[in-house]
C-alpha cells in the first residue's frame, strides 16, 4: 500500500495530522472525515501497544488516513511489531545519540540499509498481496521506500547531533517535540527564548540541507498556521482528546450564553 503521507510531503502539500490517544477504532474513522492527512498512534504516552495499533492502522486505511506510530522505546520488538502490523512510519522519541539512530534504522529498514527481520505479516497480506509475490530483494526495497523513519528532536543530545542524524541513510525526516526540547534545554515552555528559536531554525536548516522533511507539534490552529508559515513541511495538531474537549467546551459555553 502506497504511503500517501510520503507522497504529500514530496508534493509540498503541507499535510496535517494529530496524535491519537483515545484508543478506539471508531475515533480513527471519525478523524478520517475531518480532512486530516495522518494520525500518530501514540504508543509512548497512549495506553495501547502493537496489538491495538493493528486495529487502528486498519481503521486508518479504511478512511484514507496514513497511520504512523510513535514507539514506546528504542528496541527491536517495539519497532518491528508496529511495522509488521501495518503502520507506515515511526516517530522515535527520546533520541540522544547518533548510535541510537543507527540502531533505529537497523530495526526499521531492510538490507542493505538496515537489518530488519523479514517475515510475512499483516503489512503484506501475510504473503498474499501483489507486492509479496515479488522477489525478496524487491520486497525489501519497496518497504524501505514506503516506511518513514522519523527520529524526534526533543533532547539536547539530538539537537547537538542533528546535522549528522538527518544525513544518515534510512532517516526520512525529523519530528520536533517543542515541549520536551525546551525542557531538555533548561528553558521549559519558553518557546520565544532566543536559544530555543535558534534551535528550531538549526533543525529546519539541517533538514533542508539534507533534503529531508521537518515536522513539528502545535497545540492550536493559529500555531499550526504559524508553523507552516515558518516553513515546516508538516504539523501535528494537538491530540484527539484535547481537541475533542476544547470543541465541546467552546460549544457548550456558546450554548449557555444563548439560553
Amino acid at each position: 500500500m502506497k504511503n500517501t503521507l510520503k507522497e504529500k510531503l514530496a508534493q509540498g502539500a503541507k499535510p496535517i495530522g494529530t496524535f491519537f490517544e483515545l484508543g478506539s477504532a471508531s475515533v480513527i474513522e471519525a478523524l478520517g472525515r475531518t480532512g486530516l492527512d495522518f494520525v500518530i498512534l501514540d504508543n509512548e504516552h497512549g495506553p495501547f501497544e502493537a496489538e491495538s495499533s493493528r486495529d487502528f492502522a486498519r481503521a486508518a486505511e479504511l478512511v484514507g488516513l496514513t497511520a504512523i506510530a510513535r514507539v514506546r522505546e528504542v528496541s527491536r520488538p517495539a519497532i518491528l511489531k508496529l511495522l509488521d502490523v501495518g503502520v507506515q512510519g515511526l516517530i522515535i522519541p527520546d533520541v540522544h545519540t547518533v548510535e541510537q539512530v543507527q540502531e533505529i534504522v537497523d530495526y526499521a529498514k531492510y538490507f542493505p540499509v538496515g537489518k530488519r527481520g523479514f517475515c510475512p505479516s499483516r503489512k503484506d497480506g501475510w504473503g498474499f498481496d501483489a507486492m509479496a509475490q515479488q522477489s525478496v530483494p524487491d520486497q525489501m526495497a519497496y518497504w524501505n521506500e514506503q516506511v518513514l523513519v522519523i527520529p524526534q528532536c526533543e533532547t539536547v543530545g539530538a539537537l547537538e547531533n542533528i546535522e549528522t542524524i538527518v544525513n544518515m541513510e534510512g532517516v526520512d525526516g525529523i519530528f520536533i517535540g517543542p515541549f520536551d526540547l525546551s525542557i531538555s534545554m533548561g528553558i521549559p515552555g519558553q518557546f520565544d527564548h532566543p536559544d530555543f528559536v535558534f534551535s528550531l531554525e538549526r533543525v529546519q536548516k539541517a533538514c533542508k540541507d539534507a533534503g529531508k522533511f521537518c515536522m513539528i507539534f502545535a497545540g492550536n490552529p493559529a500555531a499550526v498556521a504559524e508553523r507552516f508559515q515558518q516553513g515546516y513541511d508538516s504539523v501535528a495538531y494537538g491530540l484527539d482528546a484535547a481537541v475533542l474537549a476544547a470543541a465541546y467546551k467552546a460549544n457548550v459555553a456558546d450554548i449557555r450564553s444563548k439560553i
